[in-house]
């Protein structure tokens, strides 16, 4: 289940990740309580120049340390293969055979790793098809949600979990962990996304909780002279209107869930006494609209950005626009993908509240990007695969850490200013989605460029003291299992109505009854038994 985070934004998908995890009383198989998770225990061998924190600020490097520390001595396997389905949002590598990373990497792991690496444009249909066939690989990075609900094949989540997927709770439940160190050293808060019928049921790819973030081109606004931290919406809109011009927009996309943030919306639901009210409901939402149509009407977004695939990150990087919302884990993409020269600076814009006096809270995001379900097993090969998917994990700073992301020196990436630069063939050789089976905890982190990633880090520092976390993170709702995709068309068309002009702000209320009764309802009440019973 690999999700499109540009889809978090807009609300298509709306956290798809949220129901890979704990249930409802409406399905009696799930239950929270009762869950020993595995015990966090740090990695000792590598330590950040900046330090995270509990909150979830997370550790920064300057950069890769030299010599990167050697974490394992042998590799994890001894012969044999393993099977696995992975996803990938790059363009497909070159198959095992005529790619020298892919064959290094099970020279490294002492394994042959069959990998049947999916375009995110197939997940839906591929993932059906395996589910079918009933003929599962040993490790799934699960398609389980799609734009239209569950895949075929898979009518009840949990009920398909228990009966294809492997319990990991002997293997890893509180001290067991600790047999595999790389995946005791991942955050408590992403193996919570991987609860299922009362045990742990995933591997977690974990993320930072610092989510999406308005991102501004510095250099460019400082050509034009503007305040870079408008102090309310109205400071806003005038900064909009001042750097959009012929040939140039200020906004990739339209800022609804920006404007949301000034206005003390929630990211999708707020608890009111153990009562949900969704973000939609609110009368502020339709302020939000109306002034984000508003934006779209003077011309300071960018016409095309209605259009599916977009490619706002190319017109950003070009300075075509100056603003663009996008996760934090972007950072160091632009950065990478840069074509303005050295003068290129990037940075975050806080929302400030709406009428001023101070800034306003941003939304915490999923602490897991996607998780990794293991078929069922006999406990020696559990045992082996976790020694593999432990490998995998390996942090930050490691050597293995190294060559998994980057490949070999001087083939796939050389180092320049404390960081490993790309080569042509890491770029198209190292793609091979293996991150997505399971990874280290995520670091700050942008190579060869301390200063953007000191300011990565201040800017994290400064949001996430105050930043909201949705209640429902990390619970399960079947109906929002099946019906995410449905639902979340109901809220983008119309809000792409509205904000292109094409229907009024007055029909939102109609909007949200429809939502309700296609569903809206019966996942707030799922939600709100599950929130009884964590």
């Amino acid at each position: 289940m690999s999700v499109n985070r540009r889809l978090f934004l807009t609300g298509a998908l709306a956290t798809a990740v949220a129901g890979c995890s704990s249930g409802t009383t409406s399905n009696p198989t799930q239950t929270v309580s009762g869950i020993n998770l595995p015990t966090y225990t740090p990695y000792p061998g590598v330590q950040p120049d900046l330090k995270g924190n509990a909150q979830g600020l997370l550790d920064a490097f300057l950069k890769y340390p030299d010599p990167p520390v050697k974490a394992v001595n042998a590799p994890p396997m001894n012969g044999g293969s393993v099977s696995a389905f992975v996803l990938t949002s790059s363009p497909v590598p070159p198959a095992v055979d005529q790619n020298p990373y892919w064959q290094e990497l099970n020279r490294r792991l002492g394994t042959d790793l069959r990998l049947t690496i999916v375009p995110n444009a197939d997940m839906a249909t591929k993932f059906a098809t395996l589910v079918a066939g009933d003929d599962l690989p040993d490790l799934i990075v699960p398609a389980l949600y799609t734009p239209n609900g569950l895949p075929a094949g898979v009518a009840n989540l949990p009920a398909w979990m228990a009966s294809k997927c492997q319990d990991l709770t002997p293997f890893l439940s509180g001290d067991a962990v600790k047999e595999y160190p790389f995946l005791a050293n991942l955050p408590t808060s992403a193996w919570k996304d991987c609860r299922y019928n009362g045990g742990i049921y995933g591997l977690p790819v974990a993320r930072g909780v610092g989510g999406s973030l308005m991102f501004r081109r510095d250099d460019l606004l400082a050509e034009f002279g503007v305040n870079p931290n408008p102090g309310s919406f109205a400071e806003f809109r005038d900064l909009c209107k001042t750097v959009s011009g012929p040939g140039r927009w200020a906004l990739s996309q339209a800022p609804t869930d920006f404007i949301s943030q000034m206005l003390g919306l929630p990211f999708r639901w707020k608890d009111e006494g153990g009562s949900l009210k969704s973000r939609y409901e609110y009368e502020e939402f339709k302020q939000a609209l109306s002034d984000a149509a508003q934006l779209v009407q003077q011309g300071a977004v960018h016409p095309d950005s209605f259009t599916n695939n977009a490619p706002v990150k190319k017109w950003f990087n070009a300075g075509t626009t100056v603003l663009i919302t996008d996760r934090y884990t972007a950072w160091p993409q632009f950065y990478a993908e840069n074509i303005a020269g050295p003068g290129f600076a990037i940075s975050g814009m806080r929302p400030p509240k709406y009428d001023g006096g101070g800034f306003a809270a941003t939304w915490q995001a999923q602490a897991t990007n996607n998780f990794t379900v293991m078929k069922k097993s006999e406990p020696g090969r559990v045992r082996e695969l976790l020694r593999l998917c432990n490998w995998l994990a390996a942090p930050f700073g490691t050597e293995e850490y190294l060559f998994r992301k980057y490949g070999v020196a001087g083939v796939h990436y050389v180092m320049k200013d404390g960081g490993p630069q790309q080569t042509q063939a890491g770029v198209t050789q190292t793609v091979l989605g293996v991150r997505y089976i399971v990874d280290s905890p995520d670091v700050i982190f942008i190579p060869g460029n301390p200063n953007a990633t000191r300011q990565s880090y201040e800017y994290q520092a400064s949001i996430i003291p105050t930043a909201v976390a949705d209640p429902t993170l990390s619970l399960f709702s079947d109906t929002w299992s099946r019906k995410q995709g449905q639902l979340g068309t109901i809220i983008n068309d119309a809000q792409n109505d509205i904000l292109s002009g094409r229907k009024p702000v007055s029909t939102w209320d109609d909007v949200v009854k429809q939502w309700r009764s296609t569903g809206g309802d019966q996942v707030r009440k799922e939600f709100e038994e599950a929130m009884r019973t964590q």
